[in-house]
């Protein structure tokens, strides 16, 4: 019987050891007046997923000061065009034993300027978009626990996804799981400060350089009436209890990341028009569609997810009209696309992939729902986001589940056309 124990603590211990993460350790010093910044980046890898070649990626701007890992045999780097991003990137190639199966770490110190799109009088804007820091490749999405120490001079504040674990003059540090590409640090002299009245969910906004306005607490507002449909309906098993606002002012984009948070980087986001609204809704919604790979077509599950999600956002704030009006234009574009089933972003070009991946993807998601009803759809909805699903069979596997066989092969019949 003792032997019949060791050996299921055996079984748990090497499944959870299977599960582990990457970690990655981050020392990021920034000089706010000229832009610049230096990072010493750590990446530990679990011995199960220690290749003995291995390849990072990093920004081909910034100068590479050194690259240190016990045990490595070769290293070199070299630009190659890397197709997920259309661009050359700086490949830094470590070669180790065949032999050697044990984890692995890698450190690269490097230093750079950020580009005018991300740095402002106001504030630097160290995020999911700003390609700061190195990664492997077509593993942009893939999930790590991090530990993120930021310096800076001592008249500027520091804020990232969650609150600092460690904080004194000109030095925090921050800790969490996100997906690789996300390690956030937003540094400026001042930031303007917005939270909810209520505790459930606490949405807080910060904006960097310039005061709060009306649009501010309307966007604050409009947040917490998305998220409350969201922890009913697609999050009721996961739901968001923290919610983070950053307001650079750097006039660019708007994007989501897994740790509860959302850069909207427009300095006239007024959520009364139909177009910010939606966007509103899809970026908070990717606090659950995150998982999927960004470089293949697992990438309608953030996506798609995240576009349908605020289409039933619409639906729900009685807004049928915009509802009907967003699938039809939908159903418009998807006519005629690719299919979802193997779509390879890297041959076509971005007007394509934005046909397949959130118009064509929405719209097999709305056949989906109407198929199945708002019961079973929204159950197929919140088990897909309490499990993380991260591939398009596993959403089948899910479907299955909550709606039968015959459903999921109609889904995948759907999602090859």
């Amino acid at each position: 019987m003792r032997c019949f124990f060791l050996l299921l603590l055996l079984l748990g211990w090497g499944a959870i050891q299977s599960e582990a993460h990457n970690q990655v350790r981050v020392l990021l010093r920034v000089q706010p007046e000229t832009k610049q910044f230096w990072c010493r980046y750590t990446l530990m890898l679990p011995a199960d997923a220690a290749p003995s070649q291995l390849l990072l990626n990093l920004n081909k701007q910034y100068k590479i000061l050194s690259i240190q890992s016990p045990r490595v045999k070769q290293q070199r780097i070299e630009r190659y065009l890397y197709p997920v991003f259309q661009d050359t990137m700086q490949g830094i190639n470590l070669g180790f034993a065949p032999q050697d199966r044990r984890a692995k770490e890698v450190t690269v110190t490097y230093e750079g300027a950020l580009p005018a799109k991300f740095a402002t009088d106001d504030v630097l804007e160290l995020s999911g978009h700003t390609n700061w820091m190195p990664l492997l490749p077509y593993k942009e999405y893939e999930v790590v626990d991090y530990t993120l120490d930021v310096q800076a001079p001592d008249v500027y504040s520091v804020i990232s996804t969650s609150p600092a674990t460690k904080q004194r003059a000109g030095h925090y540090r921050f800790q969490g799981t996100t997906c690789a590409i996300e390690l956030t640090a937003l540094v400026a002299k001042q930031f303007y400060r917005l939270a909810s009245a209520s505790a459930m969910p606490s949405v807080t906004i910060y904006k960097a350089g310039s005061p709060l306005l009306k649009l501010d607490s309307l966007l604050l507002g409009e947040s917490e009436r998305i998220i409350g449909f969201y922890n009913q309906s697609i999050g009721r098993q996961d739901a968001i209890t923290r919610f983070s606002i950053f307001l650079p002012g750097t006039d660019r984009d708007a994007f989501a990341m897994l740790d509860n948070a959302t850069v909207i980087t427009y300095p006239d986001f007024d959520v009364r028009q139909l177009e910010y609204r939606v966007t509103l809704a899809h970026e908070v919604s990717h606090k659950w569609w995150g998982y999927g790979a960004y470089s293949d077509y697992n990438d309608w599950l953030n996506e798609a997810f995240a576009t349908y999600s605020s289409c039933l956002y619409l639906r729900a704030a009685g807004d049928t009209a915009s509802y009907r009006q967003l699938l039809n234009t939908k159903t418009k574009s998807a006519t005629g696309a690719p299919a979802i089933l193997g779509f390879d972003k890297t041959k076509y070009n971005y007007a394509t992939y934005r046909r397949v991946i959130y118009d064509k993807g929405s719209v097999v998601l709305a056949a989906l729902h109407q198929r199945v009803g708002d019961q079973k759809f929204f159950a197929i909805l919140a088990a897909t986001a309490a499990q993380k699903t991260a591939t398009t069979d596993a959403f089948l596997d899910v479907v299955a589940q909550e709606a039968g066989e015959e459903t999921r092969r109609w889904l995948r019949t759907k999602l090859t056309q």
